[in-house]
């Protein structure tokens, strides 16, 4: 295992909160399920995307590091890093980076 915890938050947290459980290895997971009538879509993450789409990757050595890694960054930035340092997140996480290689890291 890679260290990671899971702690429910009731929404969306401010980005310094959420980098900041991210430097400490703590994943902040909203705890609703998206509507019956909409299984295909929610407004904001669900309980569903977080345990299907996020947690899983956590038990990658190499993405629970490079997550980490944002999240420390962001310990000391000033609020116009923050900003920069969510959206390296945002799109890596929900979006995916791939390396030359082949390899990436979420999506």
């Amino acid at each position: 295992a890679t260290g990671w915890r899971v702690r429910p938050a009731a929404g969306l947290l401010h980005p310094r909160a959420f980098l900041n459980g991210l430097a400490f290895r703590v994943f902040h997971s909203t705890q609703y399920v998206r509507h019956h009538s909409r299984p295909d879509y929610t407004p904001e993450p669900d309980l569903c995307h977080e345990l299907l789409g996020h947690i899983p990757m956590f038990m990658n050595p190499g993405f629970a590091d490079t997550v980490q890694a944002i999240g420390a960054a962001s310990l000391d930035a000033p609020e116009d890093d923050i900003w920069h340092l969510v959206k390296v997140y945002w799109y890596t996480v929900e979006f995916g980076a791939v390396r030359d290689d082949g390899r990436g890291h979420g999506g």
